[in-house]
């Protein structure tokens, strides 16, 4: 995870992408060809990012809550959210169309 979140970190470095500042690493020329060049990590990174997420917010609420019902109803959710959350992440990264 650490290295995934590195080199996602790394990519936003301006001279490493032919640019001059970070606000130019954002455009859509850029971010369309790392999207289609990258796209599995960003995947990984996506899944790594929301699983990590989604369980820690779970995690706070199960402490908190003493009702073994609730308890249940949280791990529902969050199986829920996770699941929500990655197909939107999968439908992103497949579904940008890179320009031509």
């Amino acid at each position: 995870m650490i290295l995934l979140v590195s080199w996602h970190l790394a990519v936003r470095i301006p001279w490493l992408q032919g640019v001059e500042t970070f606000v130019d690493t954002m455009s859509p020329d850029i971010i369309y060809e790392e999207i289609s060049r990258f796209w599995p990590l960003l995947l990984l990174l996506a899944v790594v990012v929301v699983i990590h997420g989604v369980n820690g917010v779970r995690g706070i609420l199960l402490e908190w809550i003493p009702d073994s019902r609730l308890k249940t109803l949280i791990n529902i959710l969050a199986v829920i959210v996770i699941l929500l959350l990655l197909a939107i992440a999968l439908h992103t990264l497949i579904g940008v169309n890179p320009p031509m």
